[in-house]
């Protein structure tokens, strides 16, 4: 049909046909000129950068410093983070592999052969460091090995200054904490940040200790990563191959500065594994203002590989377990202060009570003790006495008075009103069960003893040491003393503090007593293992019996203070779940300790 013998009706619908079709056209042009060029970098509401996404699409990155805050001492020695060089090889396009006299070149200067490296590059699809083979981290390069591969010219090889967050031989693992991925808690803590693409629910944040609890600062404001730019066939873009991206701000990262003293902390933990300390704790305070000086924990465990299901990573100077007779040190200070003991009365030790089973450690008795010796000789009959004479609210009060029944660890609002616990996962102590009767004579005397329900942590026992050498005035531990910017100015300071819960205090008269009964512990009792030490020392020693299972175990105990004439530091020690035939090692590792700080302290 031809168009002239059309009607006009069917010429004007062809027309408007033709016209919505050149419409739609121009429309799809008009879209496309907007997507590549006027809308590259924020297309649609969302904002998506096309130009930024096409370029991502041929980048190949990898994180170098988590840019977290370091952790450090009390002299500004970092804790974590050590700086090391090391290699990041890049996935490339086939034809520019490696030829085979370069990977025998390579292979040389990493220490290693041509099959552990081809099986280390064979498929590679993402930037991957290159990492020893005993303990999977990222192999820290010499000088010398940096000139012998950049020599090999190679465009994806590149030697790299890297964090290595938790270096080999790092000290106080467990106090230190780790960092790892939590979904859950990113999106009920950092909610506000995730909607602001600030963090994601991948990104990784503290897990446990300091890193946990002061995660707030420590977590920075952003990563340092180096980038990888290709094209189409996965070869180097000329100009544009390897990119350091970094946060540019002179105050980031922040420096955790901590009570701590690395050298002390190290040596305490060669000492630890030199003793050969299965599981156990030590804390060490200074008596001026209870600062920690040291803290450690056993098992050791890896920050880098965290099994939760194990224990190892948990921090057992701040877990509560049965403290045997270091309590009746409690148990002393109420019966002074209730005056409810002459001094010069005796109480005769048979080497049993004659009822409720209850026993001496020493089994053919003591004889006829003093308080005062009762508790140099830690005889459990003298105790089970002078319980007889207090109630239970009167030992309660004293437990708490004594800080042992509650978390003592620095507790404070920060610049922004925040409530912070310092110490992560701090139990509190424990007297008495859920169940238990209270007014049972029996529970009382096994109470009086540190045994049947009591609990207390071995922060808690150097702690209450603290509080006897001021008088009875406690106070609340620090671990951190403040937050500097990375220019050393101070953020956020954690100001020393008297612990103060309403309970009141033991008395000085009473305080005064005990710390010097504390002197005849090692001169005449049952820590003269001690005579020997450098400083003269004194302390009180405890032995709990456990039950794990079916087995029978043992805690064994010291804790005290040292030098005796003028006490600089309080210390607490405890092995945990021994057998009940293994020597006392508690009693080697208080004196170890304390010798390592009397040289400390000459030293400086």
């Amino acid at each position: 049909m031809k168009i002239k013998q059309l009607s006009s009706l069917e010429k004007r619908r062809i027309f408007l046909v033709l016209f919505t079709i050149l419409f739609l056209f121009m429309g799809i042009v008009g879209k496309l000129f907007w997507i590549q060029i006027a809308a590259t970098e924020s297309y649609s509401s969302r904002g998506v950068n096309l130009l930024k996404n096409s370029v991502v699409q041929r980048q190949r990155a990898l994180v170098l410093d988590s840019g977290r805050g370091e952790i450090m001492d009390r002299n500004l020695k970092p804790m974590t983070g050590k700086i090391i060089k090391s290699l990041v090889v890049f996935p490339i396009n086939s034809d520019l592999r490696l030829k085979p006299q370069q990977v025998n070149k390579l292979a040389r200067t990493l220490g290693t052969n041509k099959d552990n490296w081809l099986a280390f590059t064979h498929d590679l699809k993402e930037p991957q460091v290159w990492r020893t083979s005993d303990s999977g981290k990222p192999a820290a390069l010499s000088d010398q090995q940096e000139e012998q591969i950049n020599a090999i010219g190679l465009p994806n090889l590149k030697v790299v200054e890297m964090e290595d967050r938790y270096p080999s031989g790092m000290t106080a693992r467990q106090l230190i904490g780790f960092i790892g991925q939590n979904p859950d808690r990113v999106l009920s803590i950092y909610g506000a940040d995730l909607e602001k693409g600030k963090v994601s629910l991948t990104s990784k944040i503290g897990g446990a200790g300091l890193e946990k609890t002061f995660d707030l600062w420590l977590r920075g404001i952003g990563e340092t990563s180096i980038s990888y730019f290709t094209d189409a066939g996965k070869r180097p873009l000329s100009g544009l191959d390897a990119r350091m991206i970094a946060p540019d701000n002179t105050f980031y990262p922040v420096k955790l500065v901590t009570t701590l003293d690395l050298s002390v902390q190290q040596q305490i933990e060669r000492l630890m594994d030199k003793l050969n300390i299965r599981e156990g704790a030590t804390v060490v305070q200074e008596v001026e203002q209870g600062d920690i000086v040291a803290m450690a924990s056993r098992p050791n465990y890896d920050p880098t590989q965290v099994d939760l299901a194990s224990n190892s990573w948990s921090n057992y100077a701040v877990k509560a377990t049965a403290p045997g007779s270091i309590f009746k040190t409690i148990v002393a200070a109420a019966a002074l202060d209730e005056r409810v003991v002459d001094p010069k009365e005796t109480f005769n030790c048979e080497g049993a009570l004659g009822k409720y089973g209850f026993t001496c450690w020493r089994k053919d008795g003591h004889g006829p003790l003093t308080l005062e010796q009762g508790y140099a000789q830690s005889c459990n009959i003298v105790f089970a006495k002078v319980m007889q004479r207090l109630t239970p609210v009167q030992l309660e009060s004293y437990a708490h008075k004594l800080g042992v029944l509650n978390e003592v660890g620095w507790t404070g609002k920060t610049d922004t009103k925040q409530i912070l616990h310092q110490l992560d996962a701090e139990e509190s102590g424990q007297l008495f069960g859920a169940h238990t009767p209270h007014n049972d004579e029996g529970v009382l005397m096994q109470t009086a003893i540190g045994q049947r329900d009591v609990m207390m942590t071995p922060l808690q026992a150097s702690n209450m040491i603290v509080t006897l050498l001021h008088g009875g005035q406690g106070y609340s531990p620090r671990v951190v003393q403040e937050i500097r910017y990375q220019t050393d100015h101070v953020m956020e300071k954690f100001p020393a503090h008297e612990l103060n819960d309403g309970s009141g205090r033991v008395s000085a008269a009473t305080s005064r007593t005990l710390v010097n009964w504390m002197k005849e512990v090692v001169t005449d009792g049952t820590g003269q293992g001690l005579k020997d030490a450098k400083w003269k020392l004194a302390g009180k020693s405890g032995t709990a019996q456990i039950k794990i299972g079916k087995q029978e175990k043992v805690n064994q105990w010291f804790i005290g203070y040292g030098p005796a004439a003028s006490p600089k530091y309080a210390v607490s020690v405890v092995i945990k779940n021994t057998d009940p035939s293994e020597s006392n090692k508690a009693i080697p590792l208080f004196k170890g300790i304390m010798d390592i700080l009397a040289s400390d302290s000459n030293g400086r």
